[in-house]
């Protein structure tokens, strides 16, 4: 009996494999009762086979009657991504806008270019150029000209003139709206310039300085001195005398700061104070007076320093000190604390001797023990589980902790 079921199943070596049939289809003549198999379709050449998918589709050539040279196409014909529209070189390419007035006009963004020995683009009715676009011919075409439109303004418009300009008829300069700049040769902002006297005489010049004769008996001047002046003499010494009337200051010369002026000699100075020098400075001599009184009582007591040295010194082996008792703490501190990987303070307790810290058996990471909240796992005192220190310190708020990595059990007793 011929199989019916859709799907042939083949058994291969005690393997079993199923390949995907249709039984009895209709449409098709000689497949009524016939499995159709269904396949994928692969495509290439004697060289390369490649399986039809969306990267590799299947070729397909769209090819005209035989004596026909065009392929007709019915329905609209859309494309995706960059969508190229070629033409023969020898047929134009032709575009146009809708003839329906609701419709849009065809919009042009960018540069708008002819080619080279091709025919001008005509056009028809209005043509509006907006924003700031210029509008340029072709290399040996005629200029674009405008006919009629409107006036140049100074206000928006500008003019660049090139060669030489001539003024018919005269130009009447206006203060109010005229101005003339002046260049010298060579396009320089500065020309000479002839100053005459009052006779018609040119008046001279050497280097940059204007010569100016003085022919009047004698002048008045207003001269404003700054409160800081200078005076060199180069060629001899300069001399500074005072006034020597009965009524005059003395020259007053004082060091930098107010400090005394150093004297300096090529050769030595016999220099020699006799008679009587008087202090008149009472707080200077008030000083001298409180020094002195303390040196007194220094000599009256240096006897006590020599006996304090005798008895350090008596075995030869320096001082001895014997401690009669300590004074015990009353209680001590103790707790337990869980830290993590952020550093912690201990406690704020006070101690008197000392304190131990513990890191428990049943820790499964490293406690880290510092000073400040910088302690890091490279600069602490590792304790590992099981381990304990001792450390001499007066106070618990000076102790910091911290784990490798996660949480940690710290358990410490002091007094």
């Amino acid at each position: 009996m011929p199989y019916t079921a859709d799907n042939i199943e083949i058994t291969i070596a005690t393997n079993t494999a199923i390949i995907a049939t249709d039984y009895g289809t209709s449409g098709a003549v000689g497949f009524s009762l016939a499995h159709a198999q269904h396949a994928k379709v692969a495509w290439g050449d004697e060289n390369n086979t490649y399986r039809t998918t969306e990267s590799t589709p299947l070729p397909v050539k769209i090819s005209g009657f035989t004596g026909s040279s065009l392929v007709g196409v019915t329905g609209t014909i859309r494309g995706t991504g960059d969508f190229y529209v070629r033409t023969n070189p020898t047929i134009p390419l032709i575009i146009k806008g809708s003839t329906f007035t609701s419709d849009a006009p065809v919009s042009i963004t960018g540069t708008v270019q002819g080619v080279t020995n091709g025919i001008p683009v005509g056009v028809t009715g209005s043509v509006s150029i907006l924003g700031s676009n210029a509008v340029y011919g072709i290399t040996g075409a005629v200029p674009i000209a405008i006919t009629g439109g409107r006036s140049l303004t100074y206000g928006t418009d500008s003019v660049r003139v090139f060669g030489d300009v001539g003024i018919c008829g005269g130009f009447v300069l206006s203060s109010s709206n005229s101005s003339i700049k002046v260049y010298a040769d060579g396009g320089s902002t500065y020309f000479n310039t002839k100053v005459f006297s009052g006779t018609g005489t040119a008046i001279g010049a050497s280097g940059d300085a204007l010569k100016v004769a003085v022919t009047n008996a004698g002048f008045t001047f207003n001269v404003t001195v700054a409160a800081t002046v200078g005076v060199t003499n180069a060629d001899s010494p300069l001399r500074i005398q005072g006034y020597t009337g009965s009524n005059g200051t003395p020259v007053t010369i004082r060091g930098q700061n107010n400090d005394a002026v150093a004297v300096v000699a090529y050769s030595t100075l016999p220099v020699g104070i006799s008679g009587t020098v008087e202090i008149n400075d009472t707080d200077l001599i008030s000083s001298i007076e409180g020094l002195k009184t303390n040196i007194n009582t220094v000599s009256s007591n240096a006897a006590y320093v020599s006996d304090i040295f005798n008895l350090v010194n008596s075995s030869g082996n320096g001082a001895k000190v014997v401690v009669n008792s300590i004074t015990k703490p009353t209680k001590i501190i103790h707790g337990q604390k869980t830290i993590t990987s952020t550093s912690t303070l201990l406690s704020n307790d006070a101690i008197r001797t000392g304190i131990t810290i513990k890191s428990p058996i049943s820790n499964t990471t490293d406690v880290y023990i510092g000073n400040s909240l910088g302690v890091s796992t490279t600069t602490g005192y590792i304790l590992n589980p099981g381990e304990t220190i001792y450390i001499e310190i007066s106070s618990a708020s000076g102790i910091f902790a911290r784990t490798l990595s996660g949480t940690a059990l710290i358990t410490y007793i002091g007094s």
